[in-house]
């Protein structure tokens, strides 16, 4: 055996860490910055069912949104359909992408977003 091979430096789990804090935080915000498109708003709905987060508030919030993102898009019904089955399939293909353990930072990041976001919505903080 090589001695030293299996220690970690605390430091470089501290720096680590701070690094991954710093992506997440950048991540959040360029998602804010993105248009808020139907497929989205399913997307982070579905997460938000996926990670346990989904509550009344979120619901509300959901309804809100996918009603106002619709009414903008002027979507025909087909259009509609096929948008929120692409939100319902890109989430079902990311948690399955995940992992059992993945799923943690997922949840903690997108879904936990996601639910802060649908609440802010039924809050009336966010106009959907």
């Amino acid at each position: 055996m090589v001695p030293g091979v299996h220690e970690r430096d605390p430091r470089l789990l501290y720096i680590a860490s701070l690094v991954a804090a710093q992506l997440l935080v950048l991540t959040a915000g360029a998602a804010a910055g993105e248009e808020r498109t139907l497929t989205r708003v399913v997307y982070e709905f579905a997460v938000t069912g996926f990670c346990g987060s989904l509550d009344p508030a979120v619901e509300a919030g959901f309804r809100a949104e996918l009603a106002a993102v619709t009414a903008r898009g002027g979507f025909d019904a087909e259009s509609a359909r096929r948008q929120r089955l692409r939100g319902w399939i890109a989430a079902e293909e990311e948690w399955r992408n995940r992992g059992l353990g993945g799923n943690r930072a997922w949840c903690a990041g997108e879904g936990a977003a996601a639910a802060r976001h649908f609440q802010a919505i039924t809050r009336g903080e966010l106009q959907p």
